[in-house]
């Protein structure tokens, strides 16, 4: 028989290969989510009539929502972002019963056994928990999905279809397949929380780097990064061991003509010192969050995604309680690095500099 739906025996390597690129993953993801658990595979007339019942209101009010979802229904299409103007659940339970939900001026929308998704209203729910996909991306990932090559056979596979005019629907092949591997929700909230805690790392990590910037710029280039962290390693003085390797630094480091013991002086030195001393320990949390994700992406990955899902699914190997200790600690590091961090201001540490600066220019008049 011709190979032409997607299965298992043919297709696992191509699947997983597809769902290593991040943003066709989240595509397929919420999709799947979309489909299981929010319209429960439209295997429950009364959630499909009620859905129904709300999309076709001129403006929807809270009090609309609560007549005709049940709790369950609210909670996921919250979390999904399904509501343009409510971020979580806890918001939602706070509004008054006339306020108006907004849907956007497209929704999803169902047809006999086909659950369609607007591409904009797709791209908004990712987005929101995922705030690093852009639409040029997103836009070239739903391209690919429509039509991917076979590994093995001359087929084309479609992992999503179009309907009518920028609206998608999940492969009926690929929905199935992902079934039997378990809670796919569950795989994206753990994968959400870890990207979630990584762009709070990366935006600590960008804040200390504009700190560092008002000492020398020179500091933040790659090639003295590592010659930075280089001395840390080995226990050294940081700015003299960057002297011995003869980094070309502004004269202000040049300290053979500086009095050391003179306090505006010390602040400086001490300042710059603890910034760098931060950024290295901001790597360390960068490492062992690449560990983390190894689970299920990059290069050196432990798993396919499948499998990840699979073991997330399940708990195997207590996969579960090692990604949320391991957050947990890293958590800790990360809130005790940015309260030293939010010690301190621009425009301190640019006041700081000149003060430096203009203690040099007189130090070296006398």
């Amino acid at each position: 028989m011709e190979h032409k739906t997607l299965t298992l025996d043919y297709d696992k390597d191509l699947i997983d290969k597809i769902l290593e690129d991040k943003d066709m993953r989240y595509i397929i993801l919420f999709l799947y989510a979309i489909r299981y658990d929010l319209f429960k595979d439209l295997n429950e007339p009364n959630i499909i009539e009620s859905y129904e019942r709300i999309i076709i209101l001129d403006e929807i009010y809270k009090r609309n929502i609560i007549n005709f979802w049940n709790e369950e229904f609210i909670e996921v299409a919250v979390d999904l972002g399904l509501f343009k103007n409510i971020r979580n659940t806890r918001e939602f339970e706070l509004k008054d019963d006339d306020f108006i939900i907004k849907l956007g001026d497209e929704t999803i929308t169902i047809e006999k056994d086909t659950i369609s998704v607007p591409d904009d209203t797709l791209y908004l729910m990712i987005n929101k928990k995922l705030k690093f996909l852009q639409r040029r991306n997103f836009n070239l990932a739903i391209t690919r999905l429509k039509g991917v090559r076979c590994e093995k056979t001359s087929a084309i596979h479609a992992f999503i279809f179009e309907i009518g005019e920028h609206d998608y629907t999940l492969s009926d092949d690929l929905y199935h397949i992902l079934d039997q591997y378990g809670n796919i929700y569950q795989a994206i909230k753990i994968e959400i929380t870890i990207e979630g805690f990584y762009q709070r790392f990366k935006e600590i990590q960008e804040k200390l780097n504009e700190l560092i910037k008002i000492f020398e710029p020179i500091l933040n280039t790659k090639p003295v990064v590592k010659k930075i962290n280089k001395a840390l390693e080995e226990n050294k003085d940081v700015l003299e061991f960057l002297r011995e390797e003869n980094v070309d630094l502004n004269e202000k480091f040049d300290f053979d003509k500086i009095d050391k013991e003179n306090s505006i002086f010390k602040e400086w030195n001490s300042k710059l010192v603890s910034l760098i001393n931060f950024r290295y320990q901001l790597e360390e949390v960068d490492n062992k969050l690449a560990d983390i994700k190894k689970y299920y992406s990059g290069k050196d990955k432990k798993l396919g995604y499948l499998e990840f899902i699979k073991k997330v699914s399940f708990n195997e190997d207590d996969i579960l309680k090692k990604i949320q200790e391991s957050l947990i600690k890293l958590r800790t590091n990360l809130i005790k690095i940015n309260n030293e961090i939010s010690k301190l201001t621009k425009k301190e540490l640019k006041l700081l500099n000149l003060d430096y600066e203009r203690f040099i220019i007189l130090s070296g008049n006398d």
